[in-house]
């Protein structure tokens, strides 16, 4: 390759991203990773073993092909296939967080109904020692909070800690009988923690048909892998045409198109997300 072909390549390269970063730039879509200003600069500055080998295998790829793209490619793909190629993390948190609340409403319950605990007040404190290690900071946080800001308040942010559904509808049971009073709160309680463990059992037989696409996946990365290096290697005549500008567009092509397609399969085997059903937008943020 040419260095006036490369030069013109890069050039292609970044007016393509010129022009992704001035649609998002007009949606108001954000290029850089959420959070606080300092938060995003500890993240850009965190430079981990995986980006190194992402760069060496960029420079290798540039020195064995000449291709740009390639090297690009190549960048990206040590860089985003193992996220993409991972999965089951989502599906795992979601059991342990259904497990863990099921065995803390549980506990909940049991307090109440023993007569243990006099109060909800008193059964959360209670429940602090037991409570699992999976949402056990966020129980903890629920009792320091309750002196302070009142039950109701420390249960919507317990709920908001969580970030599932099911710790919304525990909360909402607990701030109606906070508000209301009555009887049949172990009962209500009780009968949650059986509807968790029936959302665990469920989600773990969907897991173990979503674990088939993944493995599919897998399997396609690491055939396709194989195939683009062997020719690399030993068909360099086949895969000549991309030696050339419109060649390195095609190549870009290429390799946008893959990208999407493993993105898509792997949105496809990730579990749903489900909608909070108590969501107070007007409720501020306290500091822990």
């Amino acid at each position: 390759m040419t260095a006036g072909v490369l030069l013109l390549t890069l050039a292609g390269l970044l007016v393509s991203a010129g022009l992704v970063a001035g649609v998002a730039a007009a949606r108001g879509v954000s290029l850089l990773p959420a959070g606080t200003p300092s938060a995003r600069l500890r993240h850009r500055q965190q430079v981990t073993p995986l980006h190194l080998g992402a760069l060496a295998a960029g420079v290798l790829v540039l020195l064995v092909t000449g291709w740009p793209v390639a090297a690009l490619g190549a960048v990206g793909g040590v860089v985003f296939i193992p996220k993409v190629l991972g999965g089951g993390k989502a599906a795992k948190q979601l059991i342990a967080t259904s497990e863990a609340l099921a065995d803390w409403t549980r506990r909940l319950a049991d307090l109440i109904s023993s007569g243990a605990a006099g109060s909800t007040r008193e059964a959360l404190r209670r429940s602090l020692t037991s409570a699992p290690a999976s949402i056990a900071p966020a129980v903890s946080n629920l009792v320091t909070r309750m002196g302070p800001q009142g039950v109701e308040s420390a249960l919507r942010q317990f709920a908001d800690e969580v970030g599932d559904p099911a710790a919304d509808k525990i909360a909402m049971v607990l701030i109606l009988r906070e508000r209301n009073g009555g009887p049949g709160l172990a009962e209500v309680l009780t009968a949650l923690a059986a509807d968790l463990d029936e959302r665990s059992r469920m989600v773990r037989e969907v897991e173990a048909e979503r674990a088939k696409p993944r493995a599919n996946m897998r399997t396609i990365v690491v055939t396709t892998l194989i195939l683009v290096i062997g020719m690399t290697l030993f068909a360099r005549t086949f895969l000549s045409g991309y030696s050339t500008a419109l060649g390195q567009v095609a190549l870009l092509l290429d390799v946008v198109v893959f990208g999407v397609a493993l993105r898509w399969m792997r949105r496809l085997s990730d579990p749903p997300m489900r909608p909070r059903v108590l969501v107070d937008p007007d409720l501020a943020t306290v500091g822990r």
